[in-house]
């Protein structure tokens, strides 16, 4: 069983993202360097956003206000 996956997404604000199945947190890394960690994302929504036409559209409508997150690295 896969424990994390990590995606390249073609985006201007994000550089990739990184889902942990059993935990079920989403860490998405910015252009700028921000790393972010969201709590509690269903597979269903990193799928989702992996498939978007545009991912930081996404994360700015689905996810950015949606979901307790802790910010891990600041640049």
């Amino acid at each position: 069983m896969m424990i994390e996956q990590s995606s390249s997404v073609d985006s201007s604000m994000i550089s990739r993202v990184i889902y942990n199945f059993p935990n079920k947190s989403l860490k998405v890394e910015f252009k700028s360097g921000a790393i972010y960690e969201y709590s509690n994302v269903e597979q269903m929504v990193y799928d989702d956003l992996c498939k978007a036409e545009s991912q930081g559209k996404f994360f700015n409508e689905q996810i950015k206000n949606n979901y307790d997150h802790t910010q891990l690295l600041i640049n």
